[in-house]
């Protein structure tokens, strides 16, 4: 299975809770621009999967219109800023059980570096800068550490190894 870990853009203080803060324009830019780095490297979903914050949706509604994407985009509270990341694995698997080859899914920090760090099977995984990407290979069964294959600048729109 292909995992793309996406951070939300850049959010303003537009809203009196922070469940509603939507994304400012430069936050738009940045997801837009990873969006078109996904879509020029080929990338497709069978699946997207985003947090139920608004600037989550946002970047996930974003993300998918970039690259294509034409199925619902799914939103789960498994995906929230502190959700526990065996939660996360969980949502993985079912997404595996219907026999989706790749997914993304757009949420938060800290629950994106815990799940990179989980999947990866090492201590701590830098967090995600805001709009940033980044893809896990996982080559079979959970007791397999997955593979680092690249990240996406949300300021340059590229994708390198590190």
């Amino acid at each position: 299975m292909r995992i793309t870990l996406i951070r939300h853009g850049e959010a303003g203080e537009d809203a009196a809770r922070d469940e509603e803060r939507s994304l400012t324009k430069a936050g738009r830019d940045e997801v837009r621009r990873v969006g078109q780095a996904l879509e020029r490297a080929g990338v497709h979903f069978g699946a997207v999967v985003t947090s139920p914050l608004v600037r989550a949706v946002q970047t996930a509604e974003i993300t998918a219109a970039a690259i294509g994407y034409r199925g619902r985009v799914l939103v789960s509270d498994k995906l929230i800023p502190d959700a526990f990341p065996a939660g996360v694995m969980s949502l993985l698997a079912a997404v595996a059980g219907t026999g989706k080859k790749s997914v993304a899914l757009v949420a938060h920090e800290p629950v994106l570096s815990r799940v990179a760090a989980l999947l990866l099977q090492i201590g701590r995984f830098p967090a995600l800068r805001k709009a940033e990407a980044i893809r896990i290979r996982l080559p079979g069964g959970a007791e397999t550490p997955g593979t680092f294959r690249w990240r996406i600048d949300p300021k340059t729109g590229r994708r390198r190894r590190r």
